[in-house]
């Protein structure tokens, strides 16, 4: 497989995964043949997800499930972003979030609270969480009114299935947002250019070496025009080609991965 022309001038493919790789617990066969063959090509496969699920060796795992190569370096979940974002900035932090989440923030020396609301959080963490409980929020917006650090994984209000969309992150951020009457204070996942940053640093990447993919434009793809950084959109996840009307196009539209070459 050869790269088409416009995409030879890339050293990096930064690929979102739902949406992009798999769809629910099932794999794009045509994702599976792009990411093989830009390996074939040497370029690197970068995987850049604001699902905050699972940890990176959380994400390893899944990958190879999935039939896709990966190792430790090459995934930058916000897990794994927010928890390298705080370490030393917070020292207690109360999770509205899942494993994955509690184990990278663990990793970095980040004390992860339980839900006793009489203890001091200097920062409350929020991402998908499909276990959120009433009680949970209860106890986030306590420590959220003592002051403590918003910060959310992402924004996503919806994330990709094979039964359709089910609720993201960025709906249980809005609920304690609207509870708390604040704003979050950090926000990691794209389309803020902080998880985009933490890839450029680690990788020692210039931005003009760098494609971004993914399948949404509200994240993926102005994440990246945040950043300075290429964008392609493939329409195997929740953006349409229809929805790209009278909205900020990205510089490339590819049915599937596989577009990317010729």
């Amino acid at each position: 497989m050869r790269l088409k022309p416009e995409f030879r001038k890339f050293k990096a493919f930064l690929l979102d995964c739902d949406g992009v790789l798999w769809l629910g617990g099932r794999p794009i066969r045509s994702a599976l043949k792009a990411v093989e063959g830009l390996r074939e090509a040497g370029r690197e496969v970068l995987y850049v997800t604001n699902n905050s699920t699972r940890s990176r060796r959380g994400y390893v795992r899944r990958l190879r499930r999935m039939g896709f190569e990966a190792s430790l370096s090459d995934i930058f979940c916000s897990s794994y972003v927010t928890a390298r974002y705080l370490e030393g900035r917070a020292e207690r932090a109360f999770v509205v979030g899942e494993a994955g989440l509690v184990e990278e923030l663990a990793a970095r020396g980040v004390e992860v609270l339980g839900l006793d609301p009489d203890e001091r959080a200097d920062c409350v963490v929020v991402g998908l969480d499909r276990g959120l409980t009433y009680e949970k929020l209860a106890v986030a917006l306590a420590h959220l009114r003592r002051g403590a650090l918003f910060v959310a994984t992402n924004r996503d209000s919806t994330l990709p299935s094979e039964a359709g969309e089910l609720p993201g992150a960025g709906a249980i951020v809005a609920a304690l947002e609207e509870a708390a009457g604040r704003r979050v204070d950090v926000e990691v996942g794209k389309p803020s250019p902080l998880i985009f940053e933490a890839v450029l640093k680690e990788r020692g990447l210039s931005r003009d070496e760098v494609l971004v993919i993914g399948d949404r434009l509200d994240t993926d793809v102005e994440g990246a025009r945040r950043a300075g950084l290429a964008s392609a959109l493939v329409l195997t996840g929740v953006t349409k080609l229809g929805d790209l009307e009278g909205r900020e196009e990205p510089d490339y539209v590819l049915r599937t991965l596989l577009d990317l070459f010729e």
